[in-house]
């Protein structure tokens, strides 16, 4: 696997984690919440879930820019 397809797989992995950490704390099954949701909701959350990757990734790309100015 390159280094910039495991760029691209990272922040998936992330949200992954994150949203599973919520879940187990809270005492959800992810298939109660997929059987839940109504189409909007599914569209927002793809949304949110495209958003936060593009914010990780713009966050990745200035830590790598700034440890090469260093």
């Amino acid at each position: 696997m390159s280094e910039s397809s495991k760029k691209v797989n990272m922040p998936d992995k992330l949200v992954e984690v994150m949203v599973d950490s919520v879940f187990r704390k809270n005492g959800i099954k992810p298939e109660e919440v997929k059987n839940n949701l109504s189409e909007k909701q599914r569209e927002m959350l793809k949304e949110m879930v495209a958003d936060l990757k593009q914010q990780v990734e713009e966050f990745q790309q200035k830590r790598n820019e700034s440890k090469t100015e260093e």
